[in-house]
Protein backbone atom coordinates (compact mmCIF):
# COMPACT_ATOMS: atom_id res chain seq x y z
CA UNK A 1 0.00 0.00 0.00
CA UNK A 2 1.21 3.65 -1.11
CA UNK A 3 2.95 5.41 2.53
CA UNK A 4 0.28 8.06 1.88
CA UNK A 5 -2.06 6.05 3.61
CA UNK A 6 0.18 5.64 6.67
CA UNK A 7 -1.07 6.48 10.08
CA UNK A 8 -0.80 10.16 11.14
CA UNK A 9 2.11 10.88 13.68
CA UNK A 10 1.81 10.67 17.16
CA UNK A 11 1.30 14.20 18.50
CA UNK A 12 4.76 15.27 18.67
CA UNK A 13 4.04 17.82 21.67
CA UNK A 14 3.51 15.42 24.17
CA UNK A 15 6.47 14.72 25.59
CA UNK A 16 6.75 11.73 28.20
CA UNK A 17 6.78 13.24 31.52
CA UNK A 18 9.11 11.33 34.18
CA UNK A 19 9.43 11.52 37.96
CA UNK A 20 13.29 12.85 39.15
CA UNK A 21 15.11 10.29 40.15
CA UNK A 22 17.91 13.25 41.52
CA UNK A 23 17.31 12.72 44.38
CA UNK A 24 16.73 9.12 46.73
CA UNK A 25 13.30 10.83 48.01
CA UNK A 26 10.62 11.72 46.06
CA UNK A 27 8.22 14.65 47.20
CA UNK A 28 4.70 12.93 47.93
CA UNK A 29 3.42 16.00 45.89
CA UNK A 30 5.14 15.39 43.06
CA UNK A 31 4.61 11.19 43.58
CA UNK A 32 0.57 12.32 43.77
CA UNK A 33 1.05 14.76 40.45
CA UNK A 34 2.58 12.23 38.21
CA UNK A 35 -0.09 9.22 39.06
CA UNK A 36 -2.50 11.76 38.48
CA UNK A 37 -1.10 12.84 35.33
CA UNK A 38 -0.63 9.26 34.22
CA UNK A 39 -4.19 8.51 35.16
CA UNK A 40 -6.00 11.43 32.93
CA UNK A 41 -7.05 13.49 35.96
CA UNK A 42 -5.62 16.58 34.30
CA UNK A 43 -7.32 18.86 37.09
CA UNK A 44 -5.66 16.88 40.33
CA UNK A 45 -2.09 16.82 38.54
CA UNK A 46 -2.34 20.31 37.86
CA UNK A 47 -2.88 21.05 41.88
CA UNK A 48 -0.04 18.95 43.24
CA UNK A 49 2.33 20.65 40.00
CA UNK A 50 1.07 23.94 41.34
CA UNK A 51 1.48 23.54 45.12
CA UNK A 52 5.29 22.60 44.35
CA UNK A 53 5.87 25.70 42.28
CA UNK A 54 4.77 27.17 45.44
CA UNK A 55 7.05 26.00 47.82
CA UNK A 56 10.12 25.71 44.81
CA UNK A 57 9.23 28.45 41.50
CA UNK A 58 12.28 26.53 40.38
CA UNK A 59 11.12 22.98 40.27
CA UNK A 60 11.71 21.84 36.93
CA UNK A 61 9.36 18.28 37.15
CA UNK A 62 6.38 20.90 38.29
CA UNK A 63 7.03 23.41 35.35
CA UNK A 64 7.04 20.25 32.47
CA UNK A 65 4.06 18.58 34.63
CA UNK A 66 2.61 21.47 34.08
CA UNK A 67 3.51 22.16 30.32
CA UNK A 68 2.46 18.58 29.64
CA UNK A 69 -0.61 19.33 31.11
CA UNK A 70 -1.50 22.68 28.68
CA UNK A 71 -0.61 20.46 25.50
CA UNK A 72 -2.79 17.86 26.30
CA UNK A 73 -5.67 20.73 26.89
CA UNK A 74 -4.60 22.56 23.87
CA UNK A 75 -3.30 25.68 25.55
CA UNK A 76 -0.13 26.08 23.51
CA UNK A 77 0.68 29.81 24.89
CA UNK A 78 0.31 28.14 28.28
CA UNK A 79 2.36 25.12 27.43
CA UNK A 80 5.20 27.73 26.00
CA UNK A 81 5.35 29.49 29.25
CA UNK A 82 6.48 27.03 31.68
CA UNK A 83 8.63 25.71 28.81
CA UNK A 84 10.78 28.73 28.80
CA UNK A 85 10.72 28.59 32.36
CA UNK A 86 12.44 25.49 32.36
CA UNK A 87 14.79 26.71 29.98
CA UNK A 88 15.34 29.78 31.94
CA UNK A 89 16.56 27.34 35.06
CA UNK A 90 18.31 25.18 32.36
CA UNK A 91 19.18 26.34 28.42
CA UNK A 92 20.30 22.72 27.47
CA UNK A 93 17.40 21.12 29.06
CA UNK A 94 16.28 18.23 26.64
CA UNK A 95 12.29 17.76 27.06
CA UNK A 96 11.97 21.24 27.63
CA UNK A 97 13.71 21.90 24.40
CA UNK A 98 11.83 18.92 22.32
CA UNK A 99 8.65 20.60 23.95
CA UNK A 100 9.06 23.50 22.95
CA UNK A 101 10.34 22.47 19.56
CA UNK A 102 7.55 20.72 19.03
CA UNK A 103 4.86 23.90 19.50
CA UNK A 104 6.71 26.14 17.48
CA UNK A 105 8.50 23.83 14.79
CA UNK A 106 5.45 24.82 12.15
CA UNK A 107 6.02 28.45 12.56
CA UNK A 108 9.62 28.98 12.99
CA UNK A 109 12.47 28.82 11.09
CA UNK A 110 13.33 24.92 10.37
CA UNK A 111 16.87 25.82 9.79
CA UNK A 112 17.54 27.30 12.68
CA UNK A 113 15.69 24.99 15.01
CA UNK A 114 17.50 22.17 13.50
CA UNK A 115 21.05 23.48 14.06
CA UNK A 116 19.69 24.27 17.71
CA UNK A 117 18.60 20.38 18.28
CA UNK A 118 21.42 19.26 16.51
CA UNK A 119 23.86 21.38 18.90
CA UNK A 120 22.30 20.21 21.68
CA UNK A 121 22.34 16.73 20.84
CA UNK A 122 26.42 17.29 19.78
CA UNK A 123 26.61 17.93 23.95
CA UNK A 124 23.33 15.60 24.63
CA UNK A 125 23.68 12.63 22.72
CA UNK A 126 21.76 10.40 24.98
CA UNK A 127 18.38 12.83 24.87
CA UNK A 128 15.78 10.61 23.71
CA UNK A 129 13.23 13.66 23.46
CA UNK A 130 15.91 15.30 21.60
CA UNK A 131 16.29 13.03 18.99
CA UNK A 132 12.34 12.58 18.71
CA UNK A 133 12.02 16.04 18.39
CA UNK A 134 14.61 16.45 15.61
CA UNK A 135 12.62 13.51 13.91
CA UNK A 136 9.19 15.20 14.35
CA UNK A 137 10.94 18.63 12.63
CA UNK A 138 12.43 15.85 9.85
CA UNK A 139 8.71 14.12 9.22
CA UNK A 140 7.18 18.30 8.95
CA UNK A 141 9.37 18.29 5.89
CA UNK A 142 9.00 14.88 4.72
CA UNK A 143 12.33 13.67 5.14
CA UNK A 144 11.59 10.48 6.09
CA UNK A 145 15.07 8.57 5.49
CA UNK A 146 16.06 11.05 8.25
CA UNK A 147 13.05 11.37 10.10
CA UNK A 148 13.47 7.60 10.42
CA UNK A 149 17.14 7.55 11.50
CA UNK A 150 16.13 9.88 14.35
CA UNK A 151 12.99 7.93 15.55
CA UNK A 152 15.29 4.69 15.65
CA UNK A 153 17.82 6.45 17.88
CA UNK A 154 14.59 8.27 20.29
CA UNK A 155 13.64 4.25 20.38
CA UNK A 156 16.96 2.86 21.14
CA UNK A 157 17.29 5.12 23.80
CA UNK A 158 13.68 4.80 25.35
CA UNK A 159 12.22 1.20 24.35
CA UNK A 160 9.45 1.38 26.14
CA UNK A 161 8.04 4.92 24.99
CA UNK A 162 5.20 3.67 22.75
CA UNK A 163 5.26 7.16 20.98
CA UNK A 164 8.44 6.20 19.90
CA UNK A 165 7.98 2.69 18.26
CA UNK A 166 4.78 4.50 16.53
CA UNK A 167 6.28 7.35 14.97
CA UNK A 168 9.42 4.94 14.00
CA UNK A 169 6.34 2.69 12.34
CA UNK A 170 5.02 5.67 10.50
CA UNK A 171 8.38 6.74 9.20
CA UNK A 172 9.31 3.25 7.87
CA UNK A 173 6.01 3.19 6.38
CA UNK A 174 6.28 6.10 4.37
CA UNK A 175 9.40 4.83 2.88
CA UNK A 176 7.54 1.76 1.83
CA UNK A 177 9.48 -0.71 4.32
CA UNK A 178 6.02 -1.68 5.41
CA UNK A 179 7.76 -5.26 6.79
CA UNK A 180 9.34 -3.19 9.78
CA UNK A 181 6.58 -1.10 9.77
CA UNK A 182 4.19 -3.77 10.70
CA UNK A 183 6.78 -5.25 13.45
CA UNK A 184 6.81 -1.41 15.10
CA UNK A 185 3.38 -0.82 14.75
CA UNK A 186 2.78 -4.06 16.65
CA UNK A 187 5.27 -2.70 19.65
CA UNK A 188 3.77 0.74 19.89
CA UNK A 189 0.14 -1.60 20.34
CA UNK A 190 1.71 -3.86 23.25
CA UNK A 191 3.64 -0.36 24.54
CA UNK A 192 0.47 1.44 24.74
CA UNK A 193 -1.10 -1.47 26.34
CA UNK A 194 0.49 -0.93 29.19
CA UNK A 195 1.59 2.90 29.20
CA UNK A 196 0.67 6.37 28.03
CA UNK A 197 0.36 6.79 24.33
CA UNK A 198 -0.27 9.83 22.10
CA UNK A 199 -1.65 7.95 19.13
CA UNK A 200 -5.14 6.10 18.07
CA UNK A 201 -4.85 2.61 18.89
CA UNK A 202 -7.59 1.31 16.52
CA UNK A 203 -6.02 3.55 14.15
CA UNK A 204 -2.79 1.59 14.46
CA UNK A 205 -4.93 -1.73 14.00
CA UNK A 206 -6.56 -0.41 10.93
CA UNK A 207 -3.31 0.12 9.57
CA UNK A 208 -2.14 -3.27 10.53
CA UNK A 209 -4.86 -5.00 8.87
CA UNK A 210 -3.91 -2.76 5.46
CA UNK A 211 -0.66 -3.74 5.65
CA UNK A 212 -1.75 -7.22 6.26
CA UNK A 213 -4.15 -7.25 2.94
CA UNK A 214 -1.48 -5.68 0.81
CA UNK A 215 0.47 -9.18 1.18
CA UNK A 216 3.69 -7.72 2.87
Amino acid sequence: MAAEASAPLAVPSRIRIERTTASPEVDPALAEAYQALQAGDLSAAEGHYRSLLVRDRRNRDALLGLAAIAVKRGESDAARRFYRQALALNPRDPLATAGLAALEAPASDPVALESRLKILLAGQPEAAALHFALGNLYATQSRWNEAQQAYFQAFKLEPANADYAYNLAVSLDHLKETALAGQYYRRALALAAAGPAAFDSSQVEARLRELGESGR
